[in-house]
């Protein structure tokens, strides 16, 4: 097993998670969707994804997730052609991340990642606030 050089950061903001009674209902169409290749490269995403992030397609294809999922940067996605098991181990326990869209105002996510064939990922990116 090769070892993750580079370790995930994730500060628990104060933010609702879908676990708790309180938490928000969540309307499959709000979900964000991002596909990438190994290396968090955006390769496509979803129309809510361009609501929610204020990016239009074009402009996300070729960038790396971390430029809406800051705490993505040093963090290696894949590892022995598997999700990285410390980030599938956050998101099945319902961590926040900190979700950062084009207008800066940046919100409390709750994400999901899976493998979507040999070489790429898909992420889904739910927002935890409350509507303004």
């Amino acid at each position: 097993m090769v070892a993750d050089s580079k370790r995930l950061q994730v500060d628990i903001p104060q933010g609702k998670a879908h676990s708790r009674p309180d938490a928000p209902a969540v309307d499959p169409t709000d979900l964000a969707m991002l596909a990438l290749d190994d290396r968090g490269v955006i390769q496509n995403c979803s129309r809510t994804c361009e609501q929610v992030f204020g990016y239009r397609q074009d402009e996300l294809a070729g960038r790396h997730v971390s430029t809406l999922l800051p705490q993505l940067e040093d963090t290696e996605l894949v590892l022995e052609d598997r999700v990285n098991s410390r980030l599938a181990f956050l998101c099945h326990c319902a961590i926040p991340f900190h979700a950062r869209p084009r207008d800066g105002n940046s919100f409390t996510s709750e994400i999901f990642i899976n493998r979507l064939g040999r070489q790429s990922l898909v992420v889904l990116v739910c927002n935890l606030e409350e509507p303004a």
